[in-house]
Parts: structure tokens; C-alpha cells; sequence
């Protein structure tokens, strides 16, 4: 593929900034696939027009690099424009090695009305965005959230479409423009003015796209209106030991690491830390899709992230980052699973098919009415 005059801006000036100290390689799960130092390749991509399509979509595009990097070189962005490159030059599709074919069709049902609907139950100028995966996963813990949310939060309404991250992170700018707009109608014409989100990409989604709302984690609110009396202290009688992961896409939200660590707090959890935690945690292996474009990339990270954990069991709040560790070969478990999830010690530890989780996204979309 070639390289844009855009694209090749941005190569010149990340290659200035790079003083080739190989911090971001660390705990980077694809650079040494392609260099021995990120200088070295946006140097050999600098004096070249063209790059080969499987590199960006090797990334993972969590950013990383630029947390750990002393001169904040930005190969995040650099990848995404990369793949913003290949779609142009494909006029909108992927070359069919990429395996993107199934995440595109995820997309398309995920805003049509066969398994979302708009938003319901709403009395207020609040609703809750529970997301993708954790409706995928257990529409009933979904709901038993949102019950709870309604008896703290006055009119709170419910909204189960997608935020569209998957179709950004593809490269495919003018249909995840088309896709967003549908939430921007919706969130007009409901007069929304804060949501609520359950999962880490919709929020980082919907803050970076919907400036004019206030977005907030799912996790702050509860760690400031308190978990369930019912749930407080259920921990102490638990015997497995836990580790914690934190999910890569809100890395830099500090408010977000303190409150679920409030909440396993109160729930009476004591959780041993990773030493990438926080604002420097690691990918689990599904950022960027590259679980389907680079799988092996993908699994070598996962079993390495996995692997950081000195307990058998781990806590997260990202459901793709549940599913990630068990196929790192831990038990893992969503926190929404301890707060809402009367059983969960006897929870089978396996990843749900897919026909099954299209299920309950459909079963998902009636909560509410």
C-alpha cells in the first residue's frame, strides 16, 4: 500500500521525536515482528512509499508506546492513519487476508433494529450505555445494573446500540461517521446531556465524539452512590486469591483505576496488583482487532498478559478482557459478575459461541420497556 502525503507527515515528524530508546518495546506485542527499534522503522517507512498492510493492522492501537515514551512518539496514531491509508486505497474495503469480514457484520447488526433499540424508559436527561460486550455476555446482569441505577438515578433510560469503535479502529472513517450519527440523532433528540457507560471503548468513544455531553464511567458512579448493601463485604468469605487488570482503553483516566478499586474494596476483595497496572497497564490482546487480522500476534500477547498474574483468578471491567485472560488460560471475571451475579463462584469458566451471544444481544435489547 502507499503511503499518503498525510501519513507521511506524520512518519517525518514521530521519526524527529524518536530517540531510539526502545522503552515502548517493552511491553509493545508487535514491534520486534517488524524492527529491532521503532527508529529504525519509521526510518526504513520514511524512506519508502509504500508498506506492507499487515503492520498496522499488527497493532493493537492501546497507545502504550506513547505513555512509556519520554518524548511521546505517537505510533498509535501513526497505525490508525495507516489503516485509514489501506481502506482509501481499497476505495472502502480490506484486503480479504485480514479476516475483517465477520467484524464488519458485527457492525451492521449492531445498529439495526433487529438486536438494539433506542433508547427506553427514559424520564430524565440521563441514560445508561451498558455496551456491546457486557449485552453479549448477560443481558441479565445488564439489567439487574440498570435496576439498581434507576433506584439511585431519577428517570434514568437505557440505550443499547453500538458506540462504533470497531469500525473506527478498521481505518473506516465514513462509515463509522455514518454509524455515530445515528447515536448523535438519538442522543439530540432525547435531549441527553450525561451518559453512562459500562464499557471502556464507549467510553473513550462517546467522550472523544460528543463533546457537548457529560460522559461518565459506570465505575465512578457506583463507587460514589455505593455497591448494593446486599453485595458489601461478600468477598471476606471467599477464599480464591484475585488480580487485578486494567483495561488499556482508559489507561490515563485515574478516577476510573480508583474507583474499581473502591468497589472491590467495599465488596471485601483483596486483589493483588500487576506490575503494568494502571496508567501503564498492558493490552490483553483484543485491542485493534488484531485477535482477527494478526492472530498470532494477538495470542502470544494474551498468554503474556495472562501470565503477569500470580493468581489463578482475575478481576477485570472490559468483557473482551475477560474473555482474553481465559484464553490466556486463567479464570476471570467481570466485576458487574460480584456485584450482580448471585452465583457467581459456580460460574462455568467458558467463552460464550457466538450464536449465543447474537441471543442475547437480542434478548438484551427489550430491557427497559
Amino acid at each position: 500500500m502507499q503511503i499518503s502525503g498525510k501519513t507521511m507527515k506524520l512518519i517525518i515528524k514521530e521519526e524527529e521525536k524518536c530517540i531510539d530508546c526502545k522503552q515502548c518495546m517493552k511491553g509493545c506485542p508487535m514491534l520486534d515482528k517488524f524492527c529491532d527499534s521503532p527508529k529504525e522503522l519509521l526510518g526504513e517507512l520514511n524512506s519508502n512509499v509504500d508498506f506492507e498492510y499487515s503492520l498496522p493492522y499488527s497493532c493493537m492501537l492501546c497507545g502504550y508506546c506513547t505513555k512509556v515514551c519520554p518524548k511521546e512518539v505517537d505510533l498509535k496514531n501513526l497505525f490508525l492513519e495507516l489503516r485509514r491509508d489501506v481502506v482509501n486505497q481499497g476505495d472502502g474495503k480490506l484486503p480479504k487476508e485480514l479476516n475483517i469480514g465477520g467484524v464488519e457484520f458485527h457492525q451492521k447488526l449492531s445498529f439495526s433494529n433487529l438486536f438494539t433499540s433506542d433508547i427506553q424508559n427514559l424520564q430524565s436527561d440521563t441514560i445508561f450505555f451498558p455496551g456491546c460486550g457486557l449485552l453479549s455476555y448477560s443481558p441479565k446482569i445488564v439489567e439487574n445494573a440498570y435496576n439498581y441505577l434507576r433506584t439511585k438515578i431519577d428517570g434514568i433510560g437505557i440505550y443499547t446500540k453500538c458506540c462504533g469503535k470497531p469500525t473506527a479502529f478498521m481505518g473506516k472513517d465514513n462509515k463509522f461517521k455514518e454509524y455515530y450519527s445515528i447515536l448523535e440523532k438519538e442522543f439530540k433528540d432525547k435531549n441527553i446531556k450525561r451518559i453512562v457507560t459500562g464499557c471502556q471503548n464507549c467510553f473513550m468513544t462517546i467522550g472523544n465524539n460528543s463533546k457537548d455531553i457529560e460522559v461518565v464511567s459506570l465505575w465512578e458512579v457506583l463507587a460514589d452512590i455505593g455497591i448494593p448493601n446486599s453485595r458489601e463485604g461478600i468477598g471476606k468469605t471467599v477464599t480464591e486469591e484475585f488480580t487485578i487488570h486494567d483495561p488499556c482503553p482508559t489507561r490515563d483516566i485515574d478516577i476510573i483505576h480508583s474507583s474499581i478499586r473502591k468497589i472491590i474494596d467495599d465488596l471485601g476483595f483483596k486483589v493483588e496488583e500487576m506490575k503494568y497496572n494502571k496508567g501503564k497497564t498492558l493490552c490483553c490482546g483484543s485491542g485493534g482487532m488484531v485477535f482477527v487480522t494478526q492472530n498470532e500476534i494477538a495470542s502470544a500477547h494474551t498468554r503474556r498478559r495472562a501470565e503477569e498474574a500470580k493468581t489463578e483468578y482475575i478481576i477485570t471491567y472490559c468483557q473482551e478482557c475477560v474473555e482474553s485472560m481465559r484464553r490466556g488460560d486463567k479464570k476471570s471475571y467481570h466485576i458487574l459478575d460480584l456485584l450482580f451475579n448471585e452465583g457467581f463462584q459456580d460460574m462455568e469458566q467458558v467463552n460464550q459461541g457466538l450464536m449465543t451471544k447474537w441471543l442475547n444481544r437480542y434478548k438484551g435489547k427489550n430491557i427497559g420497556k
